[in-house]
């Protein structure tokens, strides 16, 4: 009996640690959604461009991936400081009427509505 109370115990634990463990850090960083191509967030606050690029990576030499004009809706899901200690905001930005697209990329926090 003591025997079985052991192993029910450790089966417990071992449940216990596996779903307390920590989520990869892909996770953290809005990974696609597999067959989608959409981003997963906890969750997208929404800001207002001040008109600025939205680029692939957050550094000003990184590619555009769509210029942004000023009053525009996006939304951003989190945010990371680059090597020069410049604030920039991973965003979702949708256009288009009748056949919408989204972008995903970064934007400098001094080009949204959302503090800096």
């Amino acid at each position: 009996m003591r025997i079985r109370r052991r192993l029910a115990l450790a089966a417990a634990t071992a449940a216990l640690a596996t779903g307390l463990a920590a989520t990869p850090a892909a996770a953290d960083e809005g990974t696609p959604n597999p067959g989608t191509g959409e981003v997963s967030a906890a969750a997208w606050t929404l800001t207002r461009s001040l008109g600025g690029p939205i680029r692939e990576c957050y550094k000003a030499s990184c590619d555009v991936v769509w210029q942004t004009s000023s009053g525009e809706a996006m939304y951003w899901s989190h945010n990371a400081y680059n090597e020069h200690g410049n604030l920039w905001y991973y965003v979702r930005y949708t256009i288009g009427n009748g056949t919408p697209h989204t972008f995903y990329g970064w934007i400098y926090c001094g080009n949204v509505t959302a503090p800096c």
